[in-house]
């Protein structure tokens, strides 16, 4: 992490730590480690972070070294937008979408509920609103029939896209009725990148 230009941009945009823990989802405690360089970031935080401080997304992949200069193509800040999404839940039922997840094995970082947004695997019995647990420390060993959440770019258009999808070596595989979600797509690590495994599911 560059933590000087990261505590700049913070200040430039008034955030302050405690505002960018409550954004997140975080305990200030961790999010303090991450601007101070001592905890790595998930690549859902640094999502998150890139439009909190309204700064590209393929500059925030740099600067907190998840990725090298000219690995990163040009990604949009809105490619979490897709088959699902990290979720934030409202105050009124915050605590018990924490102790949900915390249950199911949340609670660490790197392990961050997200929100199915999609019918993308409904034959798989994930269904639009459901909330999943995505562990983002294990996402560079998905087994097979493993659903996993990733990353596809469109290095033409400078967008990429989130999806919800069964993990079937070497391609990526919905599981629905509706023809929009058939394309496969083949995991290479660039154009195609896996970001995290689910661990668990539930309904909200």
């Amino acid at each position: 992490m560059d933590t000087q230009w990261f505590k700049t941009k913070l200040k430039l945009v008034g955030v302050t730590t405690q505002a960018l823990a409550e954004e997140l989802g975080r305990d200030r405690a961790v999010v303090s480690r991450i601007i101070n360089g001592k905890q790595v970031p998930t690549f859902d935080q640094v999502t998150r972070m890139s439009r909190i401080i309204s700064v590209p997304m393929d500059e925030m992949l740099v600067r907190t070294g998840l990725a090298e200069q000219g690995q990163t193509g040009h990604c949009n800040p809105g490619f979490s937008e897709g088959d699902a999404a990290a979720y934030l839940p409202p105050p009124s039922v915050k605590d018990k979408v924490e102790e949900q997840a915390r249950n199911f094995g949340g609670g660490a970082p790197g392990v961050d509920v997200w929100n199915v947004k999609t019918d993308a695997l409904t034959l798989m019995g994930f269904m639009p609103g459901d909330l999943i647990l995505v562990d983002s420390r294990i996402a560079d060993r998905p087994k097979r029939g493993d659903v996993v959440v990733a990353q596809v770019s469109d290095w033409n258009t400078g967008s990429a896209t989130t999806v919800l999808r069964r993990f079937e070596p070497p391609v990526l595989v919905a599981a629905s009725m509706n023809p929009a979600t058939y394309a496969i797509h083949v995991v290479d690590g660039n154009n195609v990148a896996i970001r995290g495994i689910v661990i668990a599911s539930w309904r909200a």
